[in-house]
């Protein structure tokens, strides 16, 4: 209902302006109203229906588990998870897609259930977590060959949580390079089948997939990770979230999910970078120099693309290479003059609080409500931290706040006459 009525509003604005017929007024709200939406309440009842019909198995089997034979559990474990995938099949032949999506999702949740418990029947262990991966291969192929994205999201979720189980193995490796090719093939099976669902998982996947390749890239541990391991971590998922920005400029679908996660990504580490200056190892100065150059040069680059397309005002072109270049200084600064860390530390808040507002400014354009929102989070967060912390007295924190404040009113009260004048202009030229 609250579409409608924001689409009503809207035509009647487009109407009142000229740009819509008013006798196709009540055709593109027929239009709209025929679409259907991308839930349904009978579709998500089958889902939530289909998972409890394949935990209730699960739990019978479970009940029974020690007073069955091995080769009837075995056999048991199969039957219904082909008994769940044939439903899908004879589901979609009949048009019935929801029973479909639903059979589909318990036979690869099933799928998952039968990896683990044949594992524990013939007694088969091993210490990786080889299969939660076989589990996440299973539900993807089940996703690509009857297009569900139910199941996909199901993939998507597994893959990053083998991922995460991997990374916290002590027998694996710090950085699971087999994430890097499952995530591109599930995300393209996402781009095409067009689910956000999985989108988001994929986004937040690749988050924490990042920061493990950059803390191995560091050598460094999460315990004991410096300003350089954040700040690396920053300009990378800065230059992503423009790549993909452009992506989504140039009709790649989902692409803005994916940037907004990595945007979170560079807020929280540009945050977090302030709390750990200090000196750096060889190698870590040696990785953030070659990572810092490469990152920049790609947002700057990517900032011009954009800029050329009107996509990005000059002000934040010029501020975001800037803060990048800005960070990457401040964090190898302690190798040249480590007397100055807490000098540093105050630069590093000042610069938080610059991308905060940049933030929030580029958040006052259409469309730009996330970017708005995330910068009004920084800033009320990164506030927080200066009145805690970073001042030794309350004196000195109300200058502070105090200079502050009248330095935003007054940029705001600037940002608003320009905004009107602008706004006039427009006017004039559609008059």
């Amino acid at each position: 209902m609250g579409q409608k009525r924001r689409l009503e509003r809207d035509i009647d604005r487009w109407i009142s302006k000229g740009w819509v017929d008013v006798v196709h007024r009540e055709s593109i709200l027929a239009d709209s109203a025929n679409r259907p939406g991308q839930w349904s309440a009978a579709g998500a009842g089958m889902i939530l229906g289909a998972v409890l019909l394949a935990l209730a198995a699960l739990s019978f089997v479970a009940a029974n588990w020690a007073d069955m034979p091995r080769l009837a559990r075995f056999f048991l474990i199969l039957a219904a998870l082909w008994s769940c995938l044939a439903g899908s099949g004879l589901a979609f032949g009949r048009n019935n897609p929801a029973l479909g999506h639903a059979l589909a999702l318990a036979g690869a949740a099933l799928f998952g259930a039968a990896i683990m418990l044949t594992a524990q029947t013939f007694n088969i262990s091993a210490f990786r977590n080889t299969g939660i991966l076989i589990w996440a291969v299973g539900a993807l192929c089940i996703a690509a060959s009857i297009s569900s994205r139910p199941v996909l999201a199901l993939s998507a979720l597994l893959g990053a949580g083998w991922m995460m189980a991997e990374t916290a193995n002590p027998l694996t490796g710090t950085i699971v390079w087999g994430y890097a090719p499952l995530w591109l093939v599930t995300a393209a099976l996402a781009l095409r089948l067009a689910s956000p669902l999985s989108a988001n998982l994929l986004g937040a996947g690749l988050l924490v997939w990042l920061f493990t390749l950059v803390r191995w890239a560091s050598g460094s541990g999460i315990e004991t990770a410096n300003a350089g391991v954040f700040v690396a971590l920053a300009l990378v998922c800065a230059a992503g979230t423009l790549l993909f920005a452009v992506a989504e400029e140039r009709g790649l679908h989902l692409s803005r999910i994916i940037s907004r996660w990595l945007m979170v990504g560079a807020v929280f580490s540009t945050f977090a970078a302030q709390f750990a200056i200090g000196e750096a190892s060889l190698v870590m100065r040696t990785g953030l120099i070659l990572t810092g150059a490469v990152c920049i040069a790609l947002i700057v680059m990517l900032s011009i693309v954009r800029l050329r397309t009107g996509a990005m005002r000059p002000a934040l072109a010029l501020t975001i290479p800037a803060i990048a270049l800005g960070g990457l200084l401040l964090a190898l600064a302690p190798v040249f003059a480590d007397w100055l860390t807490g000098t540093l530390q105050v630069l590093a808040g000042a610069a938080v609080f610059a991308l905060a507002v940049a933030l929030v400014a580029e958040g006052a354009r259409a469309g730009r409500s996330f970017t708005g929102g995330l910068g009004l989070v920084l800033f009320i967060v990164q506030a927080l931290h200066v009145y805690t912390e970073l001042f030794g007295s309350l004196l000195d924190t109300a200058l502070f706040f105090l200079i502050g404040g009248l330095l935003l009113i007054g940029l705001s009260v600037i940002a608003m006459r320009l905004q009107r004048r602008k706004r006039a202009r427009n006017e004039e030229m559609v008059s």
